[in-house]
């Protein structure tokens, strides 16, 4: 599986990486699987420095994951991204592949706009919510998940479960109320 993932700027200087380790999306073709571009954006870090709060965000389905870092190594951080994105995908009904995927990540640098807007709203109410519930990041995880409002009116959890099991989405419970053209008055 490749996954493309969009580093800011923060992440860029957190972790040290080399401008030429980098790819412009400019420059690069973009994978047309759902599944392959993330961003990644720091959250939070705390007081002492030893942990370290990152966002990644599918640029699609805008499914979330929040993961720490302890260790200020990259390497790491992504092979934990790869264990709770293999596990999610699990849990949304994408089966566990036969032997373990290896995940091949392609870092870009750019300025996806709406994916950018997206995440800056998310971490606001990942860290609105981290602080009003005494830093239980699964939780934040699942408020970021099943965030529904006017301007996203499906969930990302309902999202990424409709792109796995397009033929087992189940519209129960919605009514289809008729479109009845008023009849003019004479």
């Amino acid at each position: 599986m490749q996954i493309q993932l969009y580093l800011s700027a923060e992440v860029q200087s957190h972790f040290i990486i080399p401008p030429q380790d980098i790819q412009s999306d400019s420059a690069t073709l973009l994978s047309s699987n759902w599944k392959a571009l993330w961003g990644c954006e720091h959250l939070i870090s705390t007081d002492d420095g030893l942990e370290h709060l990152f966002l990644f965000t599918n640029a699609v389905s805008k499914y979330s994951l929040i993961l720490v870092d302890r260790y200020n190594d990259l390497a790491s951080l992504l092979g934990s991204f790869q264990q709770h994105l293999l596990l999610a995908l699990h849990e949304h009904g994408c089966p566990f592949p036969a032997n373990e995927e290896e995940v091949d990540f392609h870092l870009l640098s750019g300025a996806p706009h709406p994916l950018t807007l997206h995440m800056l709203f998310l971490g606001d109410l990942a860290i609105e919510h981290l602080i009003a519930n005494d830093a239980d990041v699964e939780a934040a995880e699942v408020r970021l998940n099943t965030y529904e409002s006017l301007s996203h009116p499906i969930s990302a959890s309902n999202a990424m479960r409709q792109r796995l099991q397009p033929a087992q989405v189940s519209y129960a419970g919605q009514t289809i109320v008729p479109f009845i053209p008023k009849v003019a008055v004479r």
